[in-house]
């Protein structure tokens, strides 16, 4: 029994995205922070300490970037560690767990082929038969289908991760791209449509074109270019019917990304008016927030208002950790940039993880995907492929 715990706790990782965000009895607890918390006690149950210290200097990028998160935390003088720091030294010990076992584990790199038909399946079964599970702890987004008075669409559906639609929407669009690169031939033609549909029904537009960019890249460089590019076009004929073309050209729905560019113009303004020191070091986690063209101290908010960051991930980081910060965030990726800038770029389409995290990397220009830790651990699950 033991050693079958050992050898299959890795797996707790994929629980992460379908396990809602509901509170326990415990205040800084909540449900999808338990795979976690259970990955935590595993691991230094069964794992060698010693050969964790030993791989601080393998994965020197993340060690330094997760003591600069502890030392602002200390620097700002917060009577406790807060979470993030927590999430980053959970990717750190992803890092040294894969190190060991992922060449080996043919299965569990095929782990999220499975979710991807599970979470894609969830999507187009809520859209049609107007599932609604209820909304978690943050009270805003129904699990399921989320009705609306847009015209186009009943609705637009959400999944069990934190972040709502859009965030299940870029979800979806990055486990069809790992799909669509994993699976057999004969099955790619299948994953395009099921990963665009799936991807459509949560209205989610950036995470829709970053799919059917990637998706056109891929099919170029691949084989089978008619059968697989028919396939992609008779998807988007298909979805004309469910308001393709009203998603984009909408007077009411284009407003959304007149918000996003008033959100990342706000950050940027606030930030050319921050002194060297703030902008260096930047403000900490969990204490500045963005509403529309409002950025500002989270308290100083109104209690009804939903504070966000500022849907632009890079300048999120700079924003919570300065431009040290996110210069040393940066370098947790240097082994991916060496890959892209090493081989072809037909070479890098046929790679699952690269194509996967560029997509991650394309996405967090429009949105705070790379801070939504319900979503961005498979980004770390797949950097550590890359990273061997």
């Amino acid at each position: 029994m033991k050693n079958k715990i050992r050898s299959n706790y890795i797996y707790l990782i994929f629980l992460i995205p379908i396990i809602p965000h509901f509170e326990t009895s415990f205040r800084f607890l909540h449900t999808d922070d338990i795979p976690i918390v259970l990955y935590f006690i595993s691991f230094f149950i069964f794992e060698n300490k010693k050969n964790v210290l030993s791989k601080v200097r393998k994965f020197l990028p993340i060690t330094l970037f997760t003591s600069y998160l502890l030392i602002q935390n200390l620097a700002l003088s917060r009577g406790e560690v807060n979470t993030e720091i927590f999430r980053y030294f959970f990717y750190f010990l992803i890092f040294t767990h894969l190190s060991q076992i992922i060449q080996e584990n043919v299965y569990l790199k095929n782990i999220p082929v499975y979710l991807f038909f599970f979470l894609s399946s969830f999507s187009i079964i809520s859209y049609f038969f107007k599932l609604n599970l209820g909304t978690d702890s943050y009270n805003y987004w129904n699990i399921g289908l989320n009705l609306n008075q847009w015209g186009f669409t009943p609705g637009r559906v959400n999944g069990f991760q934190a972040g709502g639609p859009n965030s299940f929407g870029d979800l979806i669009c990055i486990l069809g791209l790992f799909t669509l690169v994993r699976i057999k031939q004969p099955y790619k033609p299948f994953v395009i449509v099921l990963s665009l549909v799936a991807c459509f029904f949560t209205y989610s537009r950036s995470s829709l074109l970053v799919l059917i960019f990637l998706i056109l890249v891929y099919v170029f460089f691949n084989n089978d270019k008619r059968k697989n590019f028919t396939c992609m076009i008779l998807a988007l004929l298909f979805l004309l019917n469910f308001g393709f073309i009203e998603r984009f050209t909408s007077e009411k729905e284009t407003e959304g990304i007149q918000d996003r560019i008033e959100m990342q113009t706000a950050t940027a303004g606030y930030l050319s008016n921050l002194n060297v020191s703030d902008l260096l070091f930047g403000n900490g986690y969990n204490n500045v927030g963005v509403v529309n063209d409002n950025v500002g101290n989270i308290e100083d908010f109104d209690d009804d208002l939903r504070v966000t960051g500022p849907h632009n991930s890079y300048l999120f980081f700079i924003l919570k950790y300065g431009i040290i910060g996110f210069g040393l965030y940066s370098t947790i990726l240097l082994k991916l940039i060496k890959t892209i800038f090493e081989k072809r770029l037909k070479d890098l389409t046929l790679n699952s993880s690269v194509i996967s995290i560029s997509a991650f990397l394309i996405l967090g220009l429009a949105s705070d995907l790379l801070h939504n830790h319900s979503v961005v651990w498979l980004m770390y699950f797949l950097l550590s492929d890359i990273n061997e």
